[in-house]
């Protein structure tokens, strides 16, 4: 990736970890691998990436099995917090770390700008074959 690609990521993120709620951020390719992070130091962004592309994964599967469309969105809801991975394109993932707290029509918008703008981020990026 450019260097201009990465930093206009790192400010899509950066603006996501601003919100109230919102623990870390994650953008990983849909095969798991890594494309940017702004994650608390206990928290692994390799293992998280890999984590939401299996269960955003899992989540088209049975959408699709289903007959329910196309996937948007996966979240894991736990007693301490929320893990939402969201697509970001065709080829991106983008993961939010919530706490329980958080207010989830400020992060539903948040998330779907930020998805827009990665999304658009990542296709200037491609380069032709």
């Amino acid at each position: 990736m450019l260097a201009d690609g990465a930093a206009r990521l790192q400010t899509v993120l950066a603006e996501l970890r601003r919100l109230p709620g919102i623990l870390g951020v994650t953008i990983a390719r849909r095969d798991g691998i890594l494309i940017a992070h702004s994650l608390p130091k206990n928290m692994d962004p390799k293992k998280i990436a890999a984590m939401a592309a299996a269960i955003v994964g899992t989540s088209e599967m049975a959408a699709v099995e289903m007959g329910l469309g196309t996937f948007n969105q996966s979240i894991v809801d736990t007693h301490i917090g929320k893990l939402m991975a969201t697509g970001a394109g065709e080829e991106a993932i983008l993961v939010t770390m919530l706490r329980n707290e958080a207010n989830m029509g400020l992060i539903h918008l948040s998330v779907d700008r930020a998805v827009q703008s990665i999304a658009g981020i990542l296709l200037a990026e491609e380069v032709p074959a």
